[in-house]
């Protein structure tokens, strides 16, 4: 005990019915490895209102602690398919920049439509959509060459969803 007070090596808690207790330093300790399955996350349910209807969706507390775990404030986060953007979402909220790629204007769509849902008109402003017809001439050249790619644009346009046949 001596020679651990010497190395002071011991905690004396302020209270005097507390346990004198015995200093171990990070270091000197193995401690436990940090475990590659998550199971503590669980997955988005059929009635969640984080679900959006995207088959590969990934719930967004996933994303985020991928993105704490890999990046800083201020990063940059490529996410080269963004789907319905949930990576997109994440890095807005973590306070990293992102570039999303999505070649369809329902999955541009949907991304604006959730930053916005989620935090407010002002995010527009924050980011730029780059691909989109910006003029009459570039929608009907997206009407000809790609047809459901400008309904969907269209729609968009009036904040409107394709109905889907069944």
């Amino acid at each position: 005990m001596r020679q651990l007070d010497a190395e002071g090596r011991l905690f004396f808690p302020a209270k005097d019915d507390a346990r004198l207790r015995r200093k171990i330093y990070l270091d000197e300790s193995p401690g436990v490895l940090v475990s590659d399955v998550w199971s503590d996350l669980p997955p988005i349910h059929a009635s969640s209102q984080e679900r959006l209807g995207y088959p590969t969706q990934k719930p967004e507390a996933l994303l985020e602690r991928i993105l704490k775990a890999s990046s800083n404030e201020g990063d940059i986060v490529l996410d080269p398919f963004c789907g319905c953007g949930t990576a997109v979402v994440a890095a807005q909220r973590l306070k990293r920049r992102w570039i999303g790629i999505d070649i369809t204007p329902l999955a541009t769509n949907l991304i604006k439509t959730r930053l916005t849902d989620i935090f407010g008109p002002e995010v527009r402003k924050s980011y730029e959509v780059i691909g989109e017809p910006t003029s009459v001439q570039d929608a009907r050249e997206l009407a000809k060459t790609e047809p459901t790619h400008f309904q969907y644009w269209a729609l968009g346009l009036v904040d409107a969803a394709r109905r889907q046949n069944s």
